[in-house]
Parts: structure tokens; sequence; C-alpha cells
């Protein structure tokens, strides 16, 4: 099964929520890195930018390992990590799925740098918004994005 990079905010407000996510696609076969499970043997051992190196390699390295990221965005209120774990993966041609929390308007950067763009309404149950995350075509999406990718290049190609 794929390996997914979960993006989105590690704020003890968010966590719970962040923590169901995972389990669900988990639960779904998915192998899942969160950042905010990650555990630096010896933290207190390293300075305070030691240790953030170590944090920022440990999650690059994780989305160049993962098959696709599915980020978690808050809209226009997304944490600046989030939001650079998405360009990151955006410029590395990883596939980004985002299912923002909210109705309100989100930045053009998150909604053009990914592969599918879907809302879920704050009013949605947590059973609802779970499935809805956990359940989504992933891999069926992947491969119709390469599709039109390989159209749009031989209609390119032949126009030149």
């Amino acid at each position: 099964m794929s390996k997914i990079y979960l993006a989105g905010s590690c704020s003890k407000d968010d966590r719970e929520s962040m923590t169901a996510i995972a389990g669900a696609l988990r639960a779904e076969g998915y192998t899942v890195y969160c950042p905010f499970e990650l555990k630096i043997e010896n933290a207190w051992d390293y300075s305070q930018e030691e240790w953030a190196k170590k944090v920022f390699d440990c999650d690059t390295m994780a989305i160049d390992n993962c098959d696709f990221m599915v980020m978690i965005s808050r809209g226009r209120h997304s944490t600046a990590g989030t939001n650079w774990e998405q360009g990151y993966a955006y410029a590395k041609g990883k596939p980004v799925f985002v299912f923002q929390m909210t109705m309100w308007e989100t930045s053009l950067m998150t909604y053009w740098g990914c592969t599918a763009f879907k809302n879920i309404p704050k009013d949605y149950d947590r059973e609802t918004r779970l499935h809805t995350i956990a359940k989504f075509p992933y891999e069926e999406r992947i491969r119709s994005k390469r599709e039109r990718s390989v159209r749009y290049e031989r209609c390119y190609t032949t126009l030149t």
C-alpha cells in the first residue's frame, strides 16, 4: 500500500484531529508519516538549532520517500510549515491532496499546487470527515492526472 506524508498543523488544538486522520488512513492500509509523531532520540542532548535541523532532515526525507502527500488545510490560516511542506512536495513532483477544513477562501498557491482539492465543511461530523479523507480515491486521481499530463505533452509537442 502507498506511503503518505500527512501535512497539517501540529498545534495542541489540532493534534487530536490529525491523530484521528492518521488512524483512519492507517486503518485503510496506508503507511502514514506524521511530523508530530517524530521522536528525536536524546533530543535534550542537542541545541535547539541541532534538534531543528534533525527534524527538518527527517521531514524532508519522509516527503522524498512518500508516494503522495495528504495536506489538512485551515484555508488561508494554514501554518507556514504546512505550506512549506506542500511546496516542497510539489517541487519534487509528488501528488498532493488538499483537504480544506473550512469553506473560507484558500491561497491560490495551495489550490494550484495540488493534485486534488476538496473542501470539507465544518458542519460535517467527525466520522464523515474521517471517512471522506480515508476513502478518497488517491491512486485513481494520481493515474488520471498522469494521463492528462501525457495527453497535454502530446498535444503541446504536436503544436510546436
